[in-house]
């Protein structure tokens, strides 16, 4: 029963917005157990794609700022690149062909018919294979055509599998990855560096960033408003707290990111890993105008509530944060 806005936030964020943290540990060992049966199946089928190595998780829930429900989680399967060639489309900057070099190359077995290795052949081979497995309920062709989405029997989440190509960086390093693009090509990505931005900034506000941001991406997932991609909005509250003020309290971050996101919304936002397009590259003038204004209005309405709570007056409040937040927000001594 929260009397204090401290206490709303506490409850709001542990029964509506925070993953529950023996769901998290549920799901990273279905998670390792799914690379698992991967590793099964290319060992005892010739022709399912050949593994280079482990995965890499990413996404918001490798990222640590999935909110309830725990709906999805992406996987990048790492996939034997040797005998390819990665070579830069001509009809698009952001597009790659992999070449095929030699015929031995674990992944000759995909070809487009042009001597290229087919990304949309790779993630149909992956479904195939993975709709036999009898620990899964079944297994498809995401919308996007860039993952093979997998469904569990004893689960609600499901699995985004991605397959993914090393690029040589040279020294034994890896540059980026290439994963589909949806039309048998592929484009580049690289969640290693998501993973580092973010970790750098939650570091600079003492671990107070990725609780922020979830918070955060809870309002922006409201249907009031036009929602942004969750990529493209976590990219935003880390350009607007990559130059603050370390975070002392929610209440205070919250009115800070409202007051100075519309400014980061109205600017391109190029992807922070420089491999792909601007995140803001299908977002409309109008879409941004109304996120923005909702931006405003929230700014508002934290600035109630925090005028209210520096008065001690922890009811009014709490009722402005519910008014950004829902009536999922919890109300005064409920």
């Amino acid at each position: 029963m929260p009397y204090t806005v401290w206490g709303a936030f506490d409850k709001f964020r542990k029964d509506t917005v925070d993953l529950d943290p023996n769901v998290t540990k549920v799901a990273r060992a279905s998670r390792d157990y799914l690379f698992a049966q991967l590793k099964t199946l290319a060992q005892n089928n010739s022709d399912f794609p050949r593994l280079g190595g482990s995965y890499l998780s990413f996404g918001s829930f490798a990222r640590k700022t999935k909110i309830q429900p725990l709906d999805d989680i992406d996987v990048l399967v790492l996939l034997n690149g040797r005998g390819t060639e990665v070579v830069a489309s001509p009809n698009s900057s952001f597009t790659d062909w992999l070449k095929i070099k030699d015929l031995s190359a674990p992944l000759a077995i995909f070809p487009d018919g042009y001597g290229y290795v087919n990304s949309t052949k790779i993630l149909n081979r992956i479904k195939s294979y993975l709709s036999s497995v009898t620990n899964y309920k079944n297994a498809e062709i995401k919308k996007t055509m860039q993952a093979v989405t997998l469904s569990l029997k004893s689960y609600d989440w499901v699995f985004d599998i991605v397959p993914a190509v090393p690029v040589d960086g040279g020294a034994g390093k890896t540059a980026h990855y290439i994963i589909p693009d949806g039309i048998g090509n592929w484009i580049r990505t690289d969640p290693r560096i998501d993973s580092e931005q973010i970790t750098e900034v939650n570091s600079e506000h003492n671990g107070k960033f990725l609780p922020l941001i979830r918070l955060l991406k809870y309002w922006n997932r409201r249907t009031h408003k036009p929602r942004l991609s969750s990529y493209y909005f976590e990219t935003l509250a880390i350009k607007v707290f990559q130059s603050a003020n370390k975070i002392t309290d929610f209440p205070s971050a919250i009115k800070y990111f409202f007051d100075n996101c519309p400014l980061q919304i109205r600017f391109s936002c190029p992807d922070p890993k420089g491999l792909g397009p601007a995140l803001d590259a299908s977002v409309d003038q109008a879409t941004k105008e109304k996120v923005i204004n909702s931006m405003y209005e929230a700014s508002t309405f934290a600035g109630y509530a925090l005028m209210y709570e520096a008065k001690s007056n922890h009811e009014d409040a709490i009722y402005w944060w519910q008014r950004i937040f829902g009536s999922e927000f919890p109300e005064y001594g409920s």
